[in-house]
């Protein structure tokens, strides 16, 4: 995250002004303004065929150790979809498909400021893994299993994706029409 005191495009000393009802760093010589934006990040719910899921042990700062689902930032030139796929790639090898979307939230790092998340429902058909440098394990578990995940946002994509695979089975489930009156 940037902490400007001059104009990156002309040098000026910036002042803090109330532009669209927000406090923000403004240029007075050539108007430039500073918005501060979310970083964006892809988190990957990632499945296999049996439906387990991919949790994978953090092996770098933020949540240094803790369990979460696979992800990272966005690169610039790159879809959402791209980033999410790209991420579960360098983590742990595995090539997968986009499912559908889970949602977008907002969260606030320490680390890295405004953070805006894209969520994604993968499928992978392999199971192989072989994780990379940001992770000390990864494995697929079933629901019952699965390691204690303490990140919020990561808890928050678990319990949208599972409310959202168990109202999608209930809408699958046949309805009889009931009669009443008497069976003779």
């Amino acid at each position: 995250m940037n902490i400007y005191k001059y104009c990156p495009s002309c040098g000026t000393p910036l002042k803090t002004a109330t532009i669209e009802n927000r406090t923000r760093k403004t240029c007075p010589s050539c108007s430039w303004i500073h918005y501060e934006n979310p970083l964006p990040v892809a988190l990957a719910y990632t499945v296999n065929q049996s439906g387990k899921l991919l949790v994978v042990r953090r092996a770098h700062p933020p949540a240094y150790n803790a369990w979460a689902l696979p992800g990272g930032f966005i690169e610039s030139g790159e879809t959402p979809q791209e980033g999410c796929l790209r991420e579960l790639r360098e983590e742990t090898s595995l090539n997968g498909r986009i499912d559908r979307l889970i949602g977008a939230y907002h969260r606030e790092s320490e680390m890295y400021g405004s953070l805006l998340a894209v969520a994604y429902k993968v499928i992978v058909s392999e199971e192989t893994l072989q994780i990379n440098h940001e992770l000390y394990e990864a494995d697929f578990y079933p629901f019952e299993e699965i390691p204690r995940i303490t990140i919020p946002l990561h808890q928050k994509v678990i319990h949208d994706a599972r409310d959202h695979e168990s109202q999608k089975s209930e809408e699958n489930i046949p309805s009889f029409p009931v009669r009443s009156g008497r069976i003779t």
